[in-house]
């Protein structure tokens, strides 16, 4: 029997060109995967700078408090009276009690710029991050997948044997001396008879 087979060919000539395009989007992805690689490098450096701008926001406010808190204080030290006696045990204590008022006052937005409003700013700069960290993702895509591999139907026996069957056809007509096939608008089998 003939082992020729033409689906086997067709289905070699689908498997190259599935080789091809697979090949194809892999180097398609390896491409967007390096711009995915510098996205991410490129967020990171962002959250890292956020958070770096945030601490130094939060340093300059402090500073600002303790300079705000010596002023205060020096402004305390100018109201300040020598005590030479036949005063009031409580002479001068409002003047006090207005300094640690406006220290506390100091203290307070100092404790809650390194606590709360860090806090809350760091949250907003590691969900900007993840909301870019997300993008980027989303930017590059699934990888290229191959898939189902590549069928090929083979011939049935009648396919097999039908070169057979058509050399012993035609050497039935050589032998005979008539083709086989139409003769005078009539059909003729292989042996030379009509149908």
């Amino acid at each position: 029997m003939c082992t020729h087979n033409p689906y086997k060919h067709q289905a070699k000539i689908e498997k190259e060109k599935k080789d091809f395009a697979y090949r194809s989007n892999a180097l398609k992805f390896f491409n967007k995967e390096t711009s995915w690689v510098r996205g991410d490098q490129r967020a990171a450096t962002g959250l890292s700078r956020t958070q770096s701008d945030l601490y130094t926001r939060a340093l300059a406010i402090q500073a600002q408090g303790r300079q705000l808190s010596q002023q205060a204080v020096a402004e305390y030290g100018q109201k300040q009276f020598v005590d030479e006696g036949g005063r009031s045990r409580t002479a001068g204590r409002n003047t006090y009690l207005a300094l640690l008022a406006k220290q506390s006052q100091i203290e307070s937005k100092i404790n809650s710029t390194f606590g709360r409003e860090m806090a809350h700013a760091q949250t907003g700069a590691v969900r900007q991050y993840q909301n870019k960290i997300a993008k980027n993702r989303q930017a590059l895509g699934l990888p290229p997948e191959y898939g189902a591999p590549v069928m090929y139907r083979r011939q049935s026996l009648w396919e097999q044997a039908q070169p057979i069957v058509d050399f012993a056809s035609t050497a039935m007509s050589f032998a005979t001396g008539m083709p086989v096939g139409v003769k005078d608008d009539y059909s003729v089998n292989m042996f030379g008879g009509r149908i």
